[in-house]
């Protein structure tokens, strides 16, 4: 099995998971454009055991969003680590804290019926206006 590292900007943070993604995709949603700062979040889902913090966890700040999410990121540099799914014990790492190139690319778009209106989706990949649920 190989391993990918994964650090946050100023590297008091690193994380190693296997290259093992249940999934990868492209996330539209408002909340995930506010927490990444982006027009979207490319994210990869892995059962949360396998999720081993090698240094930093105690920079590692949560922002509780709901009973199911947490958030996580750097307090030092304010990089966007993660996102913990508390019941689904699952973590959707935010693939550009990735140092290692993963196996596997982002296979789909969801919640692309909120995504920013200047954004132009041009990649031929399988587009979901809501969650994983009606994937």
């Amino acid at each position: 099995m190989n391993y990918l590292n994964g650090t946050c900007l100023c590297g008091k943070i690193n994380i190693q998971i296997p290259d093992d993604f249940e999934y990868m995709g492209n996330c539209h949603c408002s909340e995930c454009r506010k927490f990444s700062g982006s027009d979207y979040a490319s994210v990869g889902g892995i059962d949360s055991s396998k999720v081993n913090i090698v240094t930093g966890e105690n920079h590692i700040t949560y922002f509780h969003k709901t009973a199911e999410t947490d958030l996580a990121f750097c307090s030092s540099c304010g990089s966007s680590l993660f996102t913990r799914k508390n019941t689904g014990k699952k973590h959707n790492i935010r693939l550009g804290i990735l140092n290692d190139v993963p196996s596997k690319k982002p296979a789909f778009h969801i919640f692309t019926g909120s995504k920013a209106d200047w954004n132009n989706i041009c990649d031929d990949l399988p587009q979901f206006e809501e969650g994983p649920s009606s994937k």
